[in-house]
């Protein structure tokens, strides 16, 4: 069984689609990230404010996500980066979605359906990076 590092190796690979205009993110790339994250499809589709049926069909290709989402995605794979530094890969799913004391009990998964909630979430991991106290 492969470990959730061997899951994605890089950032997902951006390119704009000249028809339409769009970022893609390329066949896989949405569900190698979740891998990435350990997060089911349940909280995956509630993390981007989509569906469950939306996050099964980016993962088999028939569909590509939204830019607005797209933006979430990839502010999700900066964020694994940076907690990846801070605590071990399998327990980055444990942190984002257990209620945290300095999000006012919120999970830290809740926080990045905001733009605001994501700066804050930046700010905290940030300071850990730095070793502030909290």
């Amino acid at each position: 069984m492969k470990s959730p590092e061997d899951l994605v190796v890089d950032p997902p690979v951006l390119r704009v689609d000249s028809t339409r205009g769009m970022i893609r993110t390329g066949k896989g790339r949405p569900q190698k990230l979740r891998r990435l994250l350990q997060l089911s499809q349940e909280d995956y589709a509630r993390l981007l404010d989509v569906t469950v049926r939306t996050v099964v069909r980016w993962e088999v290709g028939a569909t590509e996500p939204n830019p607005a989402t797209q933006e979430k995605l990839e502010y999700l794979f900066r964020l694994s980066k940076s907690l990846g530094k801070l605590i071990e890969r399998k327990r980055i799913a444990q942190w984002l979605t257990t209620p945290n004391p300095e999000f006012l009990n919120q999970p830290p998964l809740d926080l990045v359906q905001s733009e605001y909630g994501r700066r804050v979430l930046e700010h905290e991991v940030e300071r850990s990076e730095w070793g502030i106290p909290g």
